[in-house]
Formats: C-alpha cells, structure tokens, sequence
C-alpha cells in the first residue's frame, strides 16, 4: 500500500510545470533547478512522485542541449527582419559535435494533470522530438531564472493548441491580461532560414512580437 506523501512546494511545482509549461524535464535539468546539482536526492524524490502517480520516469533518445542565455532573434513590431540565413545558421551550428545519446526524464501523468489541470500526458507523443521538447523547457527554466514573471505568464502549445484555428502554433505564447498574447516564444532547433522566415512572417503577420531561442 503506498504512503500518501506530503507534498512540498517544490514538489508543486515541479508537477504543475510538467502539466502546465512544458513536456518533460530532463534528470539534470530537475537536479541543476531545484536541487542545486544533487542527482541523487533528485532521484529519490522524483521517485516518491512516481510511487504517488504524479510522474513517470522515461528514457529518450535527445542531443545535449546547447547553454541558452538569450534569444537568437528578438523582434517587436516596427523592427526590421532579421537575417534570416544568420538565425539559421546559429541554430543549425550549435548542434554540431552534439550527437544522440539516452536521456532519463520525467513526464506527468494522468492523474497530475486531473489533479492539478493542465495537459494529460502519460507518454510523450512524439518521442523523436524530446530533444526539441527538453530545448522548449531549457528555455521555461531560463525565464523562470531571469524574468520569472514571464515564466508565470508562460503558456504552453498544449495548452493554446484548442484556439488557434489555421494558424501556426509557436511553442508557447507569453499572456497578459484577459490571457491575451503578447509574445511569442520558439525554440528554434536546427531551423533552416526557409523555416526561420515563415516563423517571423506568421508572428508578423498577426503583429506579434517573438523570440526565437
């Protein structure tokens, strides 16, 4: 019979981000954000989150992540494009020398998503984007540190996935008041300029202002 845990804030947040933010989390990006490197109290508590049928723990197949410390492009309305074959080239370039391996994570279950609202997982979907799913949450986990009001603000393409209606779907957008946009947030990939253009065309032609990680 498991033991009903008592939940910490931490524990809190961790779920709610993983219902409400972003797909997954890696082991070391739990361990370097909550648990300040600690791979094994980590472990042992992500473990006790398993035992209570909040997370599941996965193994993905993912490229190391570059560091991420600022935007590739910023642009708001008014501002000229950017260069579209330099974004590209810096997203394509960042990946080199970076080669697959395994990655343990940790996704929500069902039961957190009833729980806490937000989206039911129980398994990642497309398992051949986890890395691009563990680059979307390097960048929540950056905002989270520097401007953690945007982090708040943050709103996943899962969540906002139901209103958009032939529309492109960023990987989150930043809301204010009444839950209206105000930024668009994508984490570029491996992008090619073709790609890099239709994302600023499609956030240009809805005057939304973007960044691209």
């Amino acid at each position: 019979m498991t033991t009903t845990l008592r939940l910490t804030e931490r524990d809190r947040e961790i779920v709610q981000c993983l219902v409400q933010k972003v797909r997954l989390l890696s082991q070391r990006q739990l361990a370097h954000h909550w648990w300040e490197g600690d791979l094994a109290n980590m472990r042992r508590r992500m473990n006790q989150l398993v035992d209570q049928g909040l997370v599941t723990r996965i193994t993905v197949q993912a490229r190391p992540l570059p560091e991420l410390q600022q935007p590739l492009a910023s642009w708001r309305v008014g501002d000229a494009p950017p260069d579209f074959g330099q974004v590209a080239f810096r997203c394509q370039d960042r990946w080199r020398q970076r080669a697959i391996r395994s990655c343990a994570c940790w996704i929500a279950t069902d039961k957190a998503a009833q729980v806490y609202g937000g989206v039911r997982r129980g398994e990642l979907k497309q398992p051949t984007q986890a890395t691009h799913d563990l680059g979307v949450a390097a960048v929540w986990l950056r905002l989270r540190a520097a401007a953690p009001e945007w982090a708040d603000a943050w709103r996943s393409e899962d969540l906002l996935a139901h209103t958009r209606h032939d529309e492109k779907l960023p990987d989150a957008f930043i809301v204010g008041d009444g839950e209206q946009p105000f930024w668009v947030i994508e984490f570029g990939g491996g992008y090619n300029a073709e790609r890099v253009a239709a994302f600023h065309h499609d956030c240009a032609r809805r005057g939304l202002p973007y960044q691209l990680w």
